[in-house]
């Protein structure tokens, strides 16, 4: 119940859709790590984020993803900085697989930011379609 300017106002029981009935085939999980070279004094942190694989109940389509990323920098030069992402993502039924994955890298110079990226999509493990793109950013003055 909600009293507004002084005026009992009620309310009926939201409809929600039924929970989702979902079968677990790989649990999902999580990842990250930081390590630093005692030579060079880089450090790494390592992200992988493992939203697992599960099977719709109703309609049985698998669905499965993990992304990974990796980003390295040293203390004394901001301009060491990379980053590095790999996403894979598969949608799956008895008879037919499709698998996404893309890449990417990123690092900036005193001038500019640069981009890398790559897709790759599959039907079972034949490669129906690659991109590669590539960009340069001008920093312009950040």
């Amino acid at each position: 119940m909600l009293c507004e300017g002084g005026q009992d106002v009620c309310f009926e029981t939201p409809q929600a859709a039924p929970e989702w009935q979902a079968d677990v085939i790989r649990k999902g999980s999580n990842l990250r790590e930081t390590t630093t070279d005692p030579q060079t004094g880089t450090t790494t942190l390592h992200i992988v984020d493992d939203f697992g694989a599960r099977k719709d109940a109703d309609h049985v389509l698998i669905t499965d993803s993990v992304a990974r990323e990796c980003w390295v920098i040293h203390p004394d030069d901001p301009l060491s900085a990379r980053g590095r992402t790999h996403w894979c993502d598969i949608l799956q039924r008895v008879n037919w697989c499709l698998r996404t994955e893309t890449y990417s890298h990123m690092w900036a110079d005193a001038a500019n930011f640069h981009l890398s990226a790559r897709i790759e999509a599959y039907e079972g493990d034949r490669l129906v379609f690659e991109k590669d793109f590539t960009e340069t950013i001008p920093r312009d003055m950040i």
